[in-house]
């Protein structure tokens, strides 16, 4: 579709033993690792009519490389795992701005909160993708006039946990997309696990999450067009991720945490074209937070080529201040429209 083409670049379960629960993560984990390096030829199928559901939002995600997946207690990270909402105190809103470059005209708003039940958490969120006016052109590069592209989509989370080793987590949204000259909507879902092999002994952490499933994107036809209504498949993704919070880091005093993350994500229908991260934190008094992280983006819209590929890192600094957080955080060199800025506030009950 015509979005897909100009964002190029951006890219109640019950009770169950440990052993089950470990086999279980570890199948999924298995089964969803990439095949292998060489990149896949593309299917021929379209992939990206809804781009919103998998750009990047939350400041301190975006921070530390958007590595999140295996952290708990951490409502920024619920659009990449529902598990990761397990674990807040009593409850928790935030809300996170992307900003673009002037030239790219694009910007992004994402609002979520949680509360914490003796049956689980219940949380909701709103991302908002408005890519501003798009130049539309027909066979030849002309341009012919223009259309103001957005979408949304809006979801309802749960999560909950057996013990303290296994956080589990589900979340439905339903998703509208707007090109301008047509529109489409309908529903996904996201499914997620974060399991701590030894909590307080072991400080590790691993994570599996699998977004945006659900049937094609069907879109209306367009008005006074003889040519039948068009169907995206949806962005489906698998994500795994290991967090590591070592108590003391070469030495440093007790006053400073250091918290690392890796994910790899990868395309559900090509299993080969994976994108990597990672990220670092460092709490100092837990007041400011300092965060670093690296991006290798698959692009799904290239298959070979210097275009198939986007290297860059990011860099954020926070401040919490006892129950108030604000965030702000950098991208480079990671998107063909520049540099992306996101900041965020937050509030935790």
């Amino acid at each position: 579709m015509t979005l897909a083409a100009i964002l190029v670049g951006r890219q109640i379960p019950r009770p169950m033993p440990t052993r089950l629960a470990v086999s279980a993560l570890l199948t999924i984990c298995l089964t969803a690792l990439p095949g292998g390096t060489a990149r896949a030829q593309s299917s021929g199928d379209s992939d990206g009519g809804l781009v919103g559901l998998v750009l990047p939002v939350g400041a301190r995600a975006i921070g530390q490389g958007r590595a999140v997946v295996a952290t708990r207690a951490e409502l920024q990270a619920m659009p990449y795992n529902p598990a990761t909402v397990d674990g807040l105190e009593r409850g928790a809103l935030t809300f996170s701005r992307l900003q673009g470059t002037d030239d790219a005209g694009f910007d992004g708003n994402y609002v979520a909160g949680a509360v914490v039940s003796r049956w689980g958490t219940f949380a909701a969120q709103l991302v908002l993708q408005d890519y501003g006016e798009i130049p539309l052109t027909d066979s030849s590069p002309d341009v012919i006039g223009s259309a103001e592209i957005a979408d949304w989509s809006a979801g309802v989370t749960w999560a909950h946990h057996w013990r303290d080793r296994l956080s589990y987590g589900a979340t439905a949204k339903f998703f509208s997309s707007d090109l301008g000259v047509t529109t489409g909507d309908g529903m996904a879902f996201d499914v997620g696990l974060v399991y701590l092999p030894r909590p307080g002994s072991v400080p590790m952490s691993f994570g599996v999450s699998l977004r945006n499933l659900g049937g094609d994107l069907t879109y209306d036809p367009v008005e006074g067009s003889t040519q039948e209504a068009e169907s995206d498949n949806l962005p489906s993704r698998v994500r795994l991720g290991v967090s590591a919070t070592p108590e003391r880091f070469f030495g440093l005093p007790a006053e400073y945490r250091i918290a690392l993350a890796f994910d790899i994500e990868s395309d559900l229908r090509e299993l080969s074209n994976s994108s990597q991260h990672g990220g670092i934190a460092l709490t100092v008094h837990d007041l400011v937070v300092l965060r670093g992280g690296f991006l290798l983006l698959d692009n799904p819209y290239v298959d070979s080529g210097d275009g198939d590929r986007s290297v860059g890192g990011s860099f954020g600094i926070g401040i919490h201040y006892e129950r108030f957080e604000a965030d702000l955080a950098r991208e480079v060199s990671v998107s063909e429209l520049g540099d992306e800025t996101h900041f965020s506030a937050g509030f935790t009950f």
